[in-house]
Parts: structure tokens; C-alpha cells; sequence
């Protein structure tokens, strides 16, 4: 599982929040986050539960900002 970082950015840009805002309503640190949308993080559960929450929380469908891996 990954996170689907370009949705997560246009959401932000949608919502009009910052990444460092974003990072809070995920519930994760600004700098983890900002690695992860940079590519040189995947993230791991505490991303994932962020994202869950958020989705459930703004009434978004959690596929379209989590991707299943093919392997």
C-alpha cells in the first residue's frame, strides 16, 4: 500500500490548506510528510490511519488517495 501523493496535493490545493496543515489534519509531522510527497519516503501505518480518518472525516472515498501495490 502507498499513498497517492498527487491527490493528497490536490486536495490540499482544493481545500486550500497548506502541507504543513495537511500534515496535522493527517496526524503525522510536516517533515515526514513533506518527504513522502517528495518521493523519498512511502509511509507507513500511521500515514495510512491519517489518511483513513481524513477520508472518513471529509466524506472522500479512501481509494482515490490509497493505492494497493500489485506485487
Amino acid at each position: 500500500m502507498r499513498a497517492n501523493c498527487s491527490a493528497l496535493q490536490q486536495l490540499a490545493e482544493a481545500k486550500n490548506w497548506s502541507i504543513p496543515e495537511l500534515a496535522r489534519r493527517l496526524g503525522v509531522d510536516y517533515s515526514y510528510l513533506f518527504r513522502i510527497l517528495r518521493g523519498e519516503k512511502q509511509g507507513g501505518a500511521k500515514l495510512w490511519s491519517g489518511i483513513y480518518s481524513l477520508c472518513k472525516q471529509e466524506g472522500l472515498a479512501v481509494e482515490d488517495y490509497l493505492l494497493m501495490d500489485d506485487k
